[in-house]
């Protein structure tokens, strides 16, 4: 690579730099790399009073694609997972320096990221996406008695008028394809017919939210499933954190694969060994320890969007060129603290990223016709409700799949519309019902 320009700053220097020939296409940025009318590599440095907390290589780099539009984008070279975990690093460093914060801060700062860890690796952590028909349909098996045919939430579409509806799928689809037309998409996808119909949905209906702990649990709800999780007393809740801080301390000097094989490998036991512990204040159970790892985890959120923040306002103000409105707006939206996230960057709600991309993208390019955060606030909450109710009917459909292999056959469920009447010419099969423990049969 040819070094173009550089600028120093108190914590760091940022260089821009050609690309080499052999460098790698990040995946997904297929089309912005053919379309883009520049390419550059932005690669900052911490200064030499950060070295000392940090490791000798550390450097962040970005791949920076400029548009037809003329504003600069910068997209990580890393993973979403790996980005945060350097990002923190650097953050603390500044801090460290900044604050001069002491040892106790310090371990707070560190133990905190390590319970941020754990929590996304929990089951609790949502990962569905709906990307397609499949993930909106509910089979015959999953449905109960007289139950929807979708996982779409009643308000959707609901525009405060009594006779209306709530959409179906079809509807939703049909929708979702006309906006995607006007925002120009030629061809929608069926993902992005779906993603764009809930961001009509949405529009219709903001959800309005201004309290900060309100919003917090609006996202909390959105990112987690409080699923296996049990409350307990503040004295329980008090011996479980502090038995946690001090298993994961007995730890901190274990080789890196063995410290992450304990703490969230495949076979970590950590809520178990918490729970199998004697309490003072009653016995303690593996739910408990798990909601009490929730919360602290939650609390670590916003130690480590503080670390990012810091760390990319760094970044920022080291650019040798600075970022004009449109950049701006561009880049703080993804990599600092927004109020109406919460206080926390978008990076660290990045599984959410496909749910809010269309109003993102909408507001962005300077539409202004609608309440863009009221938007991204009831398509998180239009997410928890179709994350839920997915749940619920891959259980019930689960459910009927073991009775079905239990009884080593087939089952099929018949649904009886009285406008269409079946008859019955004789020649079927008689088959066993389902046994009913109740009524035996």
């Amino acid at each position: 690579m040819v070094s173009r320009v550089f600028k120093e700053s108190r914590y760091g220097t940022v260089r821009i730099e050609l690309p080499s020939s052999q460098r790698e296409v990040i995946p997904g940025l297929g089309k912005a790399y053919d379309i883009a009318a520049a390419r550059y590599i932005y690669r900052w440095t911490p200064s030499e009073d950060l070295r000392s907390e940090l490791l000798p290589s550390f450097e962040l780099e970005f791949d920076c694609l400029t548009g037809k539009d003329h504003a600069r984008r910068f997209y990580p070279t890393l993973d979403s997972e790996s980005l945060i975990r350097i990002l923190f690093t650097g953050g603390l460093a500044i801090l460290i320096s900044h604050h001069g914060l002491n040892e106790k801060q310090r371990w707070s700062y560190r133990m905190m990221f390590l319970l941020f860890q754990k929590m996304r690796k929990l089951n609790n952590r949502q990962q569905r996406n709906f990307r397609g028909i499949k993930d909106l349909y509910v089979k015959k098996s999953g449905r109960y008695e007289g139950g929807k045919k979708n996982i779409l939430p009643d308000t959707l579409g609901d525009s405060h008028d009594s006779k209306s509806h709530p959409w179906g799928i079809e509807k939703l689809k049909t929708k979702g394809e006309e906006l995607a037309r006007a925002c120009g998409y030629g061809k929608p996808s069926m993902r992005q017919s779906i993603e764009y119909g809930l961001f009509a949905a949405a529009r219709m209906n903001p959800l309005c939210i201004e309290k900060p702990q309100q919003i917090a649990g609006l996202l909390r709800i959105a990112l987690y499933n409080e699923q296996n999780t049990f409350d307990c007393d503040p004295q329980t809740r008090d011996w479980i954190e502090g038995e946690m801080l001090h298993a994961i301390s007995a730890h901190l000097y274990d080789t890196q694969e063995q410290f992450n094989e304990w703490l969230w490998g495949g076979k970590n036991s950590f809520l178990k060994q918490i729970a199998r512990k004697k309490c003072p204040h009653g016995k303690v159970t593996n739910p408990m320890v798990r909601k009490v790892l929730m919360d602290l985890g939650w609390k670590a959120y916003y130690d480590v969007g503080n670390c990012i923040h810091t760390q990319m306002s760094c970044f920022q103000n080291a650019l040798p060129s600075p970022l004009n409105e449109s950049e701006r707006k561009i880049f703080e939206m993804v990599y600092q603290n927004q109020s109406y996230l919460g206080n926390l960057p978008l990076l660290l709600l990045n599984e959410r990223i496909p749910f809010l991309k269309a109003p993102m993208l909408a507001w962005l390019n300077g539409q202004d016709d609608f309440d863009f955060v009221g938007t991204v606030h009831q398509l998180l909450y239009y997410y928890y409700e179709m994350a839920d109710m997915r749940r619920g009917v891959d259980r019930t459909t689960q459910a009927f799949s073991v009775a079905c292999r239990s009884q080593n056959r087939t089952i099929k469920i018949f649904e009886f519309d009285e406008t269409c009447p079946v008859e019955d010419s004789g020649q079927r099969r008689k088959a066993k019902p389902l046994e009913d423990e109740e009524n035996q049969g």
